[in-house]
């Protein structure tokens, strides 16, 4: 996951990174691809430093993967919430902002909802933390939450 910014001419400045959604979409979009070329290790190498000091990378590369197969091949894919949490004090979580996107995808002819969950890091880049998958869309089902492998 590489996160981007453009400059648009000299009058305007650079939002600053992290606090994006357009970037928060385009690193959702980056992990969605790589699920779906079977890049679970590259995941892991950018994944949060807990979750990389917690989940050995064959267990998160084998636990991705078999979420990404439970859904099946994808027909069309889009974003349906952006949600961001302030974590602190919470047990199990490090202190942090969090952000949840949620996607609404078509495959194998079926409707399934998609969770990505991202902690921004201290370089100030999103970093993922999990990835779920569910049959229904509860809208406060993700609130609250991240998701993890």
């Amino acid at each position: 996951m590489v996160a981007g910014a453009m400059a648009c001419g000299s009058t305007h400045t650079l939002a600053q990174q992290g606090t994006s959604a357009d970037e928060l979409l385009n690193d959702a979009n980056q992990v969605l691809q790589q699920l779906d070329a079977n890049h679970y290790a590259a995941l892991w190498q950018d994944a949060a430093p807990f979750v990389k000091a917690s989940v050995p990378q064959e267990r998160f590369a084998r636990e991705m993967q078999q979420t990404r197969q439970s859904v099946g091949a994808v027909t069309r894919r889009g974003w349906a919430s952006i949600t961001r949490i302030q974590y602190s004090g919470a047990k199990g979580i490090p202190d942090g902002l969090y952000a949840n996107v949620d996607f609404s995808t078509l495959a194998n002819g079926r409707k399934v909802f998609e969770m990505l969950s991202f902690r921004l890091g201290d370089d100030s880049r999103w970093h993922l933390t999990g990835y779920v998958t569910r049959q229904t869309q509860n809208p406060g089902e993700s609130e609250g939450r991240i998701a993890t492998p």
